[in-house]
Formats: C-alpha cells, sequence, structure tokens
C-alpha cells in the first residue's frame, strides 16, 4: 500500500530545534503555524505536517524535512517555513536557497552528518 497523502513535512521539535533560544522561531511554534496554514489551504487530506522527536540535523536547526524527495530544509525561521511549505506545495517557486547543503552537513557534528 502507498501512504495516502502527497506530502509530508516532517518538523523537529528536538531540544536544539525547540530550544527557547530560537525564540517564536522555535520548531513547535514552525509546527503549529505550518499545521494551521496546511489546514487553512484545505490540504488535510493532501499533506500532513508531522512533529518529529529528532531529525539528528541539530547543527543546522530547526529543520523540516519533505517527503518524497528527502529534501532537508535548514537554520528555519516561522517566516522561511512558510516559504518551505509554498514553494513545495507549488504555490510560490521551491526555495533550494533554505536547503541544507551537503557540505554543511558533512562539516557538522550530528549524527547525520556521520552517516554520510
Amino acid at each position: 500500500m502507498n501512504y495516502p497523502f502527497e506530502k509530508l513535512f516532517l518538523v523537529c521539535i528536538g531540544d536544539r530545534c525547540n530550544n527557547d533560544s530560537h525564540g517564536k522561531d522555535r520548531g513547535e511554534v514552525i509546527a503549529a503555524e505550518l499545521k494551521d496554514l496546511n489546514k487553512q489551504m484545505g490540504r488535510k487530506g493532501v499533506a500532513r505536517i508531522c512533529r518529529v522527536s529528532c531529525l539528528d540535523l541539530c547543527d543546522h536547526g530547526p529543520n523540516i524535512v519533505v517527503e518524497p524527495g528527502n529534501t532537508v530544509y535548514s537554520h528555519l525561521d516561522r517566516s522561511d517555513a512558510e516559504k518551505v511549505y509554498r514553494g513545495e506545495m507549488g504555490d510560490a517557486p521551491k526555495r533550494t536557497d533554505l536547503e541544507l547543503e551537503e557540505g554543511e552537513l558533512r562539516a557538522g557534528t550530528s549524527a547525520a552528518a556521520r552517516k554520510r
């Protein structure tokens, strides 16, 4: 069986992405706002906004991974997260400038960097 939704937005709410140092741009707030936006756009049956406990990309957060495609967006604030959503959903151009670059991932200390 194929998963019945076209897009998954995996929003990290792990300790570092959700740290109070990010203020209103922390993972929990980003996830809540994207969930509200998805509902307002009438896309609950098309896309899911999922909170995940950790993406192992801690050096680069707040982070979102979008499926399908395994696309990692990093160093996000609430405004950038909305731009990612709109780009992925076809409402605006894709924001490749917000994607995590391979070199930056490799330079980091996260578990995901060690897997590369």
